[in-house]
């Protein structure tokens, strides 16, 4: 009889683990839940009301729903906006006497030429093509395709108001939380490049492998930013429709976007080394800043992903006018004349990006304020 090995998994132990990995994904639930309601909703109206094709209700109702409520708003607009389109010049295609097979291939895409300009150039008539497509082949006999052309976009507002309405009211997710969220990502990653362009100036440091290391978090940051504009646009999309009010999104991205461009500075004034002189002289100043740095993003990234107060930036700021003292010592020490060109520039240029960041991330904190949750704001 082969015996248990006692280092092995407890039983239980994959339970559990299936349990947390199921807890850290509440949102992708919530999502799976409205698109569920969603379809049942959408398939039932369709088939109490007798649509011909109700099929195009929870086409629409599932392709409507999105993770936020303002992506949402978009989904369903551009669906109505882009077969009101379709089913128009797919109607108009009908009109057009074409007898033989070729003279109405060429009828459709006449009529496709337009509406694939108009899908290049606005992506909320992607689905107008599709739809004159269907309005057109789906006509029986010489009927006209007027009603077909109606019934298609009654489909469409049917399904489009289900997946908002779902959205709205089942376990609704808005996009000031993502956007949140996303601008708190964004800080970790910058916590991170703050670290990997502070070591780049230990002369002992692997220059090709921070380098490497730079580049990955970089391109990571990037991404992570444009999902931030992303969230930001649905955001304003709920504001506008008035289902959802908070801060100034579009201030906060403007402050978000002034933060990394400090830290791009901060990467060309590390991009050398420092002699020995300067490191010995600044050392212990920059870690001060680099450990208040630190904490400061991560507090205000933890701050912004639970939609809490910010905290305060004192002791950051305390650190960065130190330096800034230090800096202007050695500014007025004779060594100054003895440092290469580059150097010199990069402490010019670190001092400057030290002093926009000294401005610029308690300006971050007061905008991701205006996206604290009420009950979470604490009084001062």
């Amino acid at each position: 009889m082969q015996r248990l090995d006692p280092s092995g998994p407890k039983p239980g132990t994959r339970a559990r683990a299936l349990w947390r990995l199921l807890a850290a994904r509440r949102a992708e639930q919530r999502f799976a839940v409205r698109v569920m309601v969603a379809a049942f909703l959408s398939f039932m109206l369709a088939n109490v009301l007798g649509l011909p094709q109700g099929y195009w209700v929870m086409l629409t109702a599932v392709i409507v729903m999105q993770n936020n409520l303002g992506s949402s708003l978009k989904a369903a607009t551009d669906r109505l906006v882009g077969t009101l389109a379709g089913a128009f010049a797919g109607f108009l295609a009908t009109l057009v006497a074409a007898n033989g097979l070729v003279q109405e291939g060429l009828v459709i895409a006449l009529v496709l030429g337009p509406l694939a300009f108009l899908s290049a150039a606005n992506a909320s008539f992607r689905v107008a093509p599709i739809t004159a497509i269907i309005v057109v082949l789906s006509r029986s006999g010489h009927e006209p395709a007027f009603w077909l052309a109606v019934e298609r976009v009654a489909e469409i507002i049917l399904g489009g108001f289900i997946g908002v309405a779902v959205a709205l009211f089942v376990l609704p997710a808005r996009a000031q939380a993502d956007l949140a969220e996303r601008v708190g990502a964004v800080l970790i990653l910058l916590a991170e490049v703050w670290k990997l362009e502070t070591a780049s100036l230990d002369p002992d440091a692997d220059g090709v492998l921070l380098k490497a290391r730079l580049q990955t978090v970089n391109d990571r940051l990037r991404v992570k930013i444009t999902s931030a504009e992303t969230a930001g646009d649905d955001a304003k999309r709920e504001s506008s429709a008035r289902l959802a009010e908070h801060g100034d999104t579009d201030a906060l991205l403007r402050t978000l976007r002034r933060v990394r461009h400090d830290f791009i500075l901060v990467g060309r004034a590390t991009a050398t080394a420092w002699p020995a002189p300067v490191m010995a002289r600044l050392k212990t100043a920059l870690a001060a800043v680099s450990s208040t740095l630190d904490a400061q993003l991560n507090a205000t990234a933890a701050a912004a992903r639970s939609r809490a107060m910010p905290p305060a930036s004192d002791t950051f700021i305390a650190a960065i006018d130190a330096f800034g003292d230090e800096l202007d010592r050695l500014r007025a020490d004779p060594l100054m004349a003895q440092l290469s060109p580059e150097t010199v520039g990069g402490l010019f240029t670190l001092g400057f990006a030290f002093e926009e960041l000294r401005r610029e991330l308690p300006e971050l904190g007061n905008r991701l304020a205006e996206f604290a949750e009420p009950d979470r704001v604490e009084k001062v």
